[in-house]
């Protein structure tokens, strides 16, 4: 599927800034940042936001920022029955380890799912439940 350009913004080292045209290249480039643990990236959608995902393994998260940078901030919410509510799970974003909230976190395959649902539907899916950040 062939899609408007978009900007994968790695936080990763050696990665920086990669334009992607394409769903499987977006596909790619997620799993290829698995390699490098736990990290945190943001896809640049043109006209409809940002989305500021964890990639990591097992757990990733998502948010979502409008193209304005304007509130409302949004991050999608998780269920993980087996973890302690006031757990986190930190990331690397830039070499500083960010902690987020357990219920913040998703099994990286859902993370993916939303971007992959955002980018063909043009929308969050509604089948998440987000909470204001």
């Amino acid at each position: 599927m062939s899609v408007d350009q978009i900007k994968v913004i790695s936080s990763y080292i050696n990665h920086g800034e990669v334009e992607i045209s394409h769903e499987e290249e977006l596909h790619t480039v997620l799993r290829d940042l698995l390699q490098h643990g736990n990290s945190v990236i943001l896809l640049k959608f043109p006209h409809l936001g940002v989305l500021t995902i964890g990639v990591g393994t097992p757990y990733g998260f998502v948010e979502y920022m409008n193209e304005n940078g304007s509130p409302p901030y949004l991050s999608a919410t998780y269920t993980l029955n087996f973890e302690a509510e006031d757990s986190f799970v930190e990331f690397d974003s830039g070499g500083t380890l960010t902690p987020i909230p357990i219920q913040n976190c998703l099994p990286f395959d859902r993370v993916e799912e939303i971007v992959l649902y955002f980018l063909r539907n043009k929308k969050l899916p509604d089948y998440i439940t987000w909470k204001e950040v």
